[in-house]
């Protein structure tokens, strides 16, 4: 076992655990629970970063959210508008 992994036990609901045993063998469950994980803290850590940015933003005269929804449908759109510049660029 690599010095670089933690055995740890946890407690699943019975459907999610008979999930896990018939869809996952038991050489890939861990990877694909620590995978889960990863993305799972990932998004959890966006989600705090984009909170404290909308806190800072608003403060500095920024557009003033009224919730996480709208906040994330302008960073979408700002996210579209930009793939859709650059698409034009690398097309010439």
């Amino acid at each position: 076992m690599s010095t670089n992994v933690s055995r740890i036990n946890i407690t699943l609901p019975k459907d999610l655990a008979a999930d896990l045993r018939e869809i996952i063998s038991p050489r890939e469950r861990s990877k694909v629970i620590a995978e889960a994980l990863k993305e799972k803290i990932a998004r959890i850590k966006r989600e705090e970063s984009l909170k404290k940015l909308k806190g800072i933003w608003t403060k500095a005269g920024g557009i003033d959210f009224k919730s996480d929804k709208e906040l994330t449908a302008w960073r979408r759109s700002l996210w579209a508008s930009t793939n859709v510049r650059l698409n034009k660029k690398i097309r010439g």
